[in-house]
C-alpha cells in the first residue's frame, strides 16, 4: 500500500542540511524552519492529458505548510487534478493537531481563468469573541480526510456525466448522525458556446481516509480505458 505525502513538524532554529550562503535565504515570514512550502507549474499541451493522483498530504504535529499548483491548460486537452489530506497521524494521537495548512490550485485553459480553489486551515484561526473558541479537530469534525478534484475535457466526459447523474438523484434531508462520508458536485463551463468540454469540481470529506480513497477510485473507474487497469489500479491503491 502507498503512504501519504508526509509534511514534517516545525522545528526551531536552523538545521545543518538547510544552511545556505546569507544572500539565498529566505525572509524571516517564510523560512525555511517555519513553514515547508512548494510550488509547482504544469503545462498541458493540445491533445494530451495530466491525471495527477497524489496519495493525501499528512502533516506532523505543529507542522506549518503551503502549496499552490498552476496549470495551463490547452482548450482540447484533459486533466483530472487531486487534492486532498487526512487530519495526521491517528495512531500517535495526532488529529488535526498541525500549525496550519494552505494549498491552492490555479487552472487556466487557455489564456482564461477556468477554476481556482483554495482551502486555508489554521490551528489559531481568528474567531468572534461571542463564540467559543473551537480547536480545529472541532470544527471539521467528525471527518478525517477532505478531498478536491478538478475534471476537465473530453476524456473525462463520461466520468463529469456519471458523477452528475449520480449526484442529482440523491436526496437530501436532515439526519440524526453525520454520514460516514459526503460529496458534492458542481458542473464548471469554461465557455458557454460549447468551445470547450467543459468540466466539474467534486469535493469529498470522509471519517476514514480509506473510504474517501475507495470512493475516489469507484468515481474515476473511467479513467480504466484511458490509463488501463493496472496503472489505475495502482495509482488509486
Amino acid at each position: 500500500m502507498k503512504g501519504s505525502t508526509k509534511v514534517f513538524k516545525t522545528r526551531p532554529g536552523r538545521r545543518l542540511a538547510c544552511i545556505r550562503p546569507l544572500e539565498h535565504t529566505l525572509s524571516p515570514t517564510s523560512s525555511d524552519d517555519s513553514l515547508t512550502s512548494q510550488t509547482i507549474r504544469y503545462t498541458v499541451q493540445p491533445r494530451s492529458s495530466l491525471f495527477l493522483l497524489p496519495d493525501p498530504v499528512t502533516c506532523f504535529r505543529s507542522a506549518s505548510y503551503n502549496q499552490i499548483q498552476r496549470f495551463n491548460v490547452a482548450p482540447d486537452a484533459s486533466v483530472v487534478i487531486l487534492d486532498w489530506l487526512t487530519s495526521g497521524r491517528k495512531a500517535l494521537d495526532e488529529d488535526w493537531a498541525f500549525t496550519r495548512y494552505y494549498s491552492e490550485n490555479e487552472v487556466f485553459i487557455g489564456e482564461k481563468r477556468w477554476a481556482r480553489d483554495a482551502m486555508l486551515l489554521e490551528a489559531d484561526e481568528s474567531q468572534l469573541d461571542s463564540l467559543p473558541k473551537r480547536t480545529l479537530g472541532e470544527r471539521l469534525s467528525p471527518y478525517s480526510c477532505y478531498a478536491t478534484m478538478l475534471l476537465y475535457g473530453t476524456e473525462v466526459q463520461d466520468i463529469i456525466r456519471k458523477l452528475g447523474a449520480t449526484f442529482e438523484a440523491i436526496t437530501v434531508f436532515k439526519r440524526r448522525v453525520p454520514e460516514d462520508l459526503i460529496w458534492s458536485f458542481s458542473r464548471v463551463d469554461f465557455d458557454a458556446a460549447k468551445e470547450s468540454a467543459g468540466g466539474a469540481v467534486v469535493r469529498v470529506a470522509g471519517k476514514e481516509t480509506e473510504q474517501v480513497r475507495l470512493w475516489l477510485k469507484e468515481a474515476l473507474r473511467g479513467l480504466e480505458d484511458v490509463l488501463g487497469a493496472d496503472v489505475y489500479c495502482r495509482a488509486l491503491l
